[in-house]
């Protein structure tokens, strides 16, 4: 008899549901939430301060590579690392000119990746994040033009 007893409760446990509701619900929940990122993702696109980051960069970085291109006489060696003391390890090769807008435009893509990704959550870092992108650029610009227009 006991063991008639016990097929019973197992039957009686059966709701003929294949998921738990609480695997539905969080289904639901985290379709929700991708859709709400999403739609951050898209308050991040229409930010003033992203957009001013983004051309004033862009516009920086376009300059660097322009006058490049344009520079009729390049010297051989070049002071791209100023900051070493012996003279021999500051001079280094001509195309080591390309450094510089390399590095802006690393920067500039990896702060608009880290910007975004954060944005829906820590919305002031990302915007600080964006200024620091912008100052990072202007500052590397106006070192690229001081070397620049030394020679």
């Amino acid at each position: 008899m006991k063991k008639k007893e016990k097929e019973k409760k197992e039957k009686q446990l059966d709701f003929g549901l294949k998921n738990p509701p609480q695997n539905i619900y969080y289904k639901y929940k985290d379709q929700y939430e991708l859709w709400l990122s999403g739609l951050e993702t898209h308050r991040f696109m229409k930010d003033l301060l992203m957009w001013f980051v983004l051309v004033m960069s862009i516009s920086l970085i376009s300059t660097q590579i322009y006058s490049i291109l344009n520079l009729e006489i390049l010297p051989s060696r070049i002071p791209v690392l100023g900051y070493f003391f012996s003279l021999s390890l500051r001079l280094v090769d001509s195309f080591w000119i390309y450094f510089l807008p390399s590095l802006s435009i690393l920067i500039l893509i990896s702060g608009f990746l880290f910007a975004n990704k954060y944005y829906h959550r820590e919305r002031e870092l990302s915007k600080l994040l964006l200024v620091a992108v912008l100052l990072s650029t202007m500052s590397l610009s106006v070192i690229f033009f001081k070397l620049v227009y030394s020679f």
